[in-house]
């Protein structure tokens, strides 16, 4: 029976490292080391332990994720977890991402970054919101529009031919299902083109307009 409700908390989990590819960059970063090194080595041989905490750090660093609440374990000190009763959001500082608790304290989480948090949403069950995907599906469907002014204003697409006709200005976008408005306005521009090129050709076979 404890083994059973054990399976089930391990696949409830979810584990979130460092990009691997950071290890390469250690590689490339020893690589360095050694051209640095062979000038001065018995000065310069601490060198080679750079790459090795970096990489040694990529390796043991994590967060975990489950129904007990967030665990950031990390490579050169101990692991702090951060229940869900505790938890009062997660932040962004530049590359760091960390859980902020009730009492405002706040505990790094390795491995985990802003394009995390779809999994993170699925992980925590909906305690943890994935703003991801809101805005993106608070933004389908609709345009980006630039003011005169030099703003942008996001609209639907009945909004945009709404302010459109009411500024008088042409739809200048094609949309999915094809109410752009822009019929009237593609006629005209294929009506100039036909009748351009038939000018051309009139002056091509009269040669006294040549002269």
């Amino acid at each position: 029976m404890s083994s059973d409700a054990e399976k089930a908390s391990v696949e409830l989990s979810e584990k979130f490292h460092p990009e691997r590819t950071h290890i390469l960059g250690a590689v490339v970063f020893g690589l360095i080391s050694l051209l640095v090194i062979g000038a001065a080595p018995q000065y310069l041989f601490w060198l080679l332990a750079l790459p090795v905490i970096f990489g040694y750090w990529v390796l043991k660093s994590s967060t975990i994720v489950d129904e007990q609440g967030i665990t950031a374990n990390y490579a050169f000190k101990g692991k702090k977890v951060v229940a869900w009763e505790d938890l009062a959001g997660i932040g962004f500082k530049g590359a760091r991402t960390f859980a902020r608790t009730t009492s405002d304290a706040e505990v790094t989480l390795p491995g985990v970054t802003f394009n995390s948090l779809p999994r993170l949403e699925a992980a925590s069950h909906g305690r943890i919101p994935d703003a991801i995907t809101a805005s993106k599906e608070a933004a389908d469907g609709k345009v980006v529009v630039v003011q005169e002014d030099g703003y942008s204003v996001m609209m639907s697409k009945e909004e945009y031919l709404e302010r459109q006709k009411a500024l008088g200005k042409p739809v200048q976008l094609n949309f999915d299902d094809g109410t752009d408005g822009n019929t009237t306005q593609t006629e005209s521009v294929e009506s100039q083109e036909t009748g351009q090129a038939a000018s051309e050709t009139s002056h091509r076979d009269n040669p006294a307009s040549q002269h």
